[in-house]
């Protein structure tokens, strides 16, 4: 029997970006269908009570630095010839890896980070794509742009989606509305990495052309590179990083969810708010109008002159089907299968 070796490192206290919701919400739901045994976790060791995990197997490692884990958890799996898996966007550091790729950003000039920081990712990329013995990304979309960009075969290449069910046991928390002096149904709100890729001057551009709407932006506001604009008409708020309780009654109480990216490989704060019964207003571009089909009110992200409680008028579909689409349990029943295709 092959071991299979799941890489733990994005488990830890804190914030929790898509790539590492993907990643934990994969595991628990994976740990329902694997055999008790054969499946491992390697995590560090003072985050080992962060996940409950039956049927996996949590090994600690001692550990403060990334470069000196991935040496570590390299040694462990020629140790054990053990096959490898990565949930959060982690590259491939042994011909025996099944990585996830959430999309390739790097290679499109969508951010505003360093070139350094670009040159790493596409080298990432590039090795994933010629190391990897498959990859797993989380759209068509995404897909498509690593079959035009890297050296890699379709059939190398599987896409497995996000899911929502996350937020059905959050209790919501409106305090924040109060504290934000917030108005229920009042609002247009937005949640992200405030980047270049999630297209915030579009906000900033159509909350100044909307004078009597609010906007309100939550998200970790720390070194990200914009400045503060509270619009001409003082009707931006930022409420900085906020809890899953808190995100829950913001989705609740809002008018309508705005994302205008000018890049996703999926985008699942759309799917959330679906989720909460709220109209989404997307972009329609790279892979929203995959995933959203005709249950969204679409924009162009670079067109500012939107009247947006004219545009919530528009007919669109029932959310229902975009719901039944998407789950964790069936994306980890696909990543078992992949998997176990691979490990037997």
């Amino acid at each position: 029997m092959k071991k299979v070796v799941i890489d733990g490192r994005c488990i830890k206290e804190g914030k929790f970006d898509g790539a590492q919701r993907y990643a934990m919400e994969i595991l628990r739901e994976l740990d329902r269908l694997v055999p008790e045994g054969k499946y491992e976790l390697l995590l560090r060791s003072e985050n080992r009570d962060l996940v409950d995990l039956k049927n996996i197997k949590k090994i600690g490692i001692n550990c403060s630095h990334m470069r000196f884990w991935r040496c570590k958890v390299l040694f462990y799996l020629i140790r054990h010839w053990a096959w490898y898996i990565d949930f959060a966007n982690g590259p491939a550091i042994w011909y025996k890896s099944i990585i996830t790729q959430h999309d390739i950003y790097a290679f499109y000039n969508v951010c505003n980070n360093t070139r350094i920081y670009h040159l790493k990712k596409k080298c990432a990329a590039w090795m994933n794509a010629v190391l990897a013995a498959h990859i797993v990304t989380v759209s068509q979309y995404s897909k498509g742009t690593m079959l035009e960009k890297l050296p890699v075969r379709p059939d190398k290449i599987s896409v497995i989606y996000n899911g929502w069910q996350h937020m059905c046991n959050t209790e919501a928390d409106p305090s924040v509305l109060e504290k934000n002096g917030l108005v229920a149904k009042e609002y247009y709100f937005f949640i992200g990495r405030l980047v270049n890729n999630k297209n915030i001057q579009w906000i900033f551009r159509v909350a100044d052309h909307n004078s009597s709407s609010r906007f309100v932006i939550s998200g970790a506001v720390n070194n990200e590179k914009f400045d503060y604009y509270t619009g001409i008409n003082n009707n931006i708020t930022y409420t900085g990083f906020v809890s899953d309780a808190e995100l829950t009654a913001l989705f609740q109480n809002c008018k309508a969810f705005l994302f205008p990216s000018l890049m996703e490989g999926f985008g699942i704060p759309p799917l959330e708010a679906l989720y909460h019964g709220v109209p989404i207003i997307i972009s329609n571009t790279s892979a929203l109008p995959e995933i959203y089909e005709d249950c969204a009110h679409y924009i162009d992200p670079m067109k500012y002159d939107y009247c947006l409680d004219e545009l919530l008028k528009e007919p669109v579909s029932s959310a229902d089907k975009i719901l039944d689409k998407f789950s964790w349990e069936k994306s980890a029943r696909q990543w078992y299968e992949l998997i176990e295709s691979y490990a037997d």
